[in-house]
């Protein structure tokens, strides 16, 4: 289909033509350029150019995505959403930042605060486990004496309560452990986001 002779008049004589006119035009499956006041069958599956009354392209339609680009579409609107998300995250974290401590001091000061608990409380299983420790190189020093006859039944009982007696404290341990860990990591990483985004607001205060 050739150009409608309104689009070639307006390329060539600067023609002006009402201002609702439109023409729409696309490329169809034998390559040709094809025209036309509405959007033409061959141009609803491809892309297509929307050109105002100046002969001037107003719009470029895209026209419908293959299943790809449908799956790069989302995939990009994925990340976008998950990007925005992070960072209202953190700007959250940030606000509820500085609202909590009025400088890097008061950081220390609860992290301080927090460990001597939790080292205390550490130091408190740590004196029940050695008690139970003792209690089984004593009921093993006892079970010496039954080597080439029975074992009582309350020294065996008092031995496998001992022995879960002794796991259960071991567990209990190794997450106080790994806790004391955790706060000491925790507050190192408010104190560097702190010190981040209250220099920028100390800076301006300043000038």
């Amino acid at each position: 289909m050739a150009w409608p002779r309104r689009l070639v008049l307006l390329a060539l004589a600067g023609a002006t033509l009402p201002a609702v006119a439109r023409t729409y035009c696309c490329t169809d499956d034998g390559g040709r350029r094809v025209c036309g006041d509405v959007v033409l069958p061959q141009c609803l599956k491809r892309p297509y150019q929307e050109f105002n009354a100046q002969g001037v392209v107003a719009r470029q339609h895209e026209g419908p995505l293959t299943a790809e680009q449908r799956a790069q579409r989302d995939a990009e609107l994925a990340r976008k959403k998950e990007e925005e998300r992070r960072a209202a995250d953190e700007e959250r974290l940030n606000r509820a930042l500085l609202a909590s401590y009025s400088s890097a001091r008061d950081i220390d000061a609860k992290r301080d605060r927090m460990l001597a608990e939790a080292n205390t409380g550490l130091k408190l299983l740590q004196e029940r486990y050695d008690v139970a420790l003792a209690r089984k190189q004593k009921f093993l020093a006892e079970a010496e004496l039954f080597q080439k006859r029975p074992m009582p039944e309350a020294l065996k009982l008092n031995m496998r309560d001992n022995q879960a007696e002794l796991a259960s404290l071991q567990a209990t341990l190794d997450d106080r452990r790994r806790e004391i860990a955790a706060i000491q990591t925790r507050f190192d990483d408010e104190k560097r986001r702190y010190l981040r985004v209250s220099q920028p607001a100390s800076s301006a205060t300043g000038r």
